[in-house]
């Protein structure tokens, strides 16, 4: 089985390959390493919807992947999602592609400028094909998703975003993912630890080492199982 693992940064990652066997660099941000009988690629992209859309679809067209496992941190918009805890994300949406008319957002379907069922979209949403029956999936709690190029931390913006989409984390590139996994009909998870809470930006106040620690192993767990098959 061939297995793909997308990151926007070295450092969600870092400690997941410490578990793997290294086996050659493809490029310089795009690694293969072995786990017991799994070959799994390890993507760095990059931060943003870009980065990841570009990257994203040049490692599936060089290699034909039987999953793909977008993994990494998000801002929980929900106090219940507490640092530390990880997710599954079984629907994202861009939520700045669109058009600002006197202080409020609309996105691009809502100012007909694309057509909200067009595929893969379903309501403009994304929404993810499965959990492929696996246990440590099964056990995360799933949630909804939006994806920014930009962070807020304004309160007024962030109670616009809360209201117009009901999110319950926020990502800089999980939609992007799911776009081009459903695009290319690639099987696909989004698996995301909470570092922070989507407030008044404070770095001090975010669980980065925890909540890379959780990211990793149910990201070890989840291969784990893939490699009984």
């Amino acid at each position: 089985m061939r297995i793909l693992i997308v990151a926007a940064t070295l450092r969600e990652i870092s400690k997941l390959t410490e578990g793997l066997n290294f086996v050659h660099q493809i490029e310089p941000h795009f690694k293969s390493y072995s786990h017991y009988n799994l070959h799994i690629d390890i993507l760095v992209t990059g931060i943003g919807s870009v980065f990841m859309t570009h990257h994203l679809t040049r490692a599936l067209n060089m290699i034909n992947y039987d999953l793909a496992i977008n993994a990494g941190l998000a801002g929980s918009f929900d106090h219940f999602l507490e640092q530390g805890f990880v997710v599954n994300v079984i629907q994202d949406q861009f939520a700045d592609l669109g058009v600002m008319h006197r202080n409020n957002f609309y996105t691009l379907a809502e100012e007909e400028l694309m057509d909200e069922n067009s595929f893969p979209f379903a309501d403009g949403k994304l929404h993810s094909i499965g959990n492929f029956n696996l246990d440590e999936v099964e056990s995360l709690i799933p949630v909804k998703g939006i994806t920014l190029n930009t962070l807020h931390s304004d309160p007024k913006w962030l109670s616009k975003l809360r209201e117009k989409f009901e999110p319950e984390i926020e990502t800089m590139d999980g939609a992007a993912f799911f776009y081009v996994c459903l695009r290319e009909k690639v099987p696909f998870l989004q698996i995301r630890a909470i570092s922070h809470f989507v407030e008044i930006r404070r770095i001090e106040s975010w669980y980065i080492p925890s909540a890379i620690e959780s990211l990793t192993s149910t990201t070890l767990n989840i291969l784990n199982e893939l490699k009984l098959d």
